[in-house]
């Protein structure tokens, strides 16, 4: 039997996939995380707490993990603070290899955040290998804010809002199901009240695979990044005129290329190492 924590010493990954995954065991971003989780000696456990139907969505996660030869998963609600910090809760996910975060309303997760399943799941991410996923909901709350509603077709203050994330992923706003719900003023609103963080919209059955200060796509969509580091930004004088800003470098990534989040460079073609192939 493998080591619970056979990688230690090792960062782990980050699987982000924009919602609407493909679940019938075709060439989709779920594959991808069981592959990254240790294949069949993957140790899945999916966090519910964002979906109003947990048994359902729990039911149909086990159906796909098992299909592709995983024979451990466990479901986890987490509805709430006292079971996000219980010690049950702590030894579920001390022993997985990969953790998902469900889809839903991602105002549910910020209970989650600060607690002790937070902490542990940071540490384990830095330290120890573990793979986590969140789609849709579970995907934008990778981050360290969170865009939790907003809509429009204007970049304004009252287009985005947004709240505290995990802080699994730094600098980095997600926003998903992007290009089928016209989410880019939404996501570029965010962009523009804090132009240090770099925007990520995630296109439905499509994921970016974070680590070692790059992403890589996989999936069918593309993947949208919104670069205003060398922006100016004008604000407007309410929260529901329109904001202008100059000078915001866009790209278009689909499957196969790649981006350096630290150098805001994108590629087309991995960026992993011989050791990491």
């Amino acid at each position: 039997m493998k080591d619970k924590h056979a990688g230690a010493g090792r960062k782990g990954r980050l699987l982000i996939i924009g919602g609407a995954e493909n679940r019938t065991c075709g060439a989709g971003p779920l594959e991808t995380f069981v592959e990254l989780s240790g294949d069949e000696d993957a140790r899945i456990v999916v966090i519910t707490t964002a979906t109003e139907v947990p048994e359902e969505v729990a039911d149909e996660y086990t159906a796909v993990f098992g299909r592709l030869g995983v024979s451990s998963v466990r479901e986890l609600r987490l509805l709430g603070r006292p079971a996000a910090d219980d010690g049950a809760t702590l030894r579920a996910l001390d022993s997985a290899t990969g953790v998902l975060f469900s889809g839903g309303d991602q105002s549910r997760i910020r209970t989650l955040v600060g607690s002790k399943t937070n902490d542990l799941l940071k540490r384990r991410l830095d330290q120890e290998g573990l793979v986590i996923a969140g789609t849709s909901a579970g995907a934008t709350a990778m981050g360290h804010w969170m865009i939790l509603g907003g809509h429009g077709h204007e970049v304004a203050a009252s287009s985005v809002k947004v709240g505290p994330g995990l802080g699994l992923l730094d600098n980095v706003l997600i926003d998903m199901h992007f290009n089928e719900r016209g989410r880019l003023p939404r996501l570029m609103s965010g962009i523009a009240l804090d132009t240090r963080l770099l925007g990520v919209g995630i296109d439905e059955d499509t994921a970016i695979v974070v680590g070692d200060g790059h992403f890589e796509v996989v999936g069918t969509g593309v993947v949208t990044v919104v670069d205003a580091g060398q922006a100016t930004v004008a604000y407007a004088a309410s929260d529901d005129e329109p904001m202008a800003m100059f000078d915001v470098s866009l790209h278009l990534l689909p499957a196969g290329c790649a981006f350096q989040m630290n150098d805001k460079l994108p590629a087309i073609g991995n960026m992993r190492g011989p050791e990491e192939e």
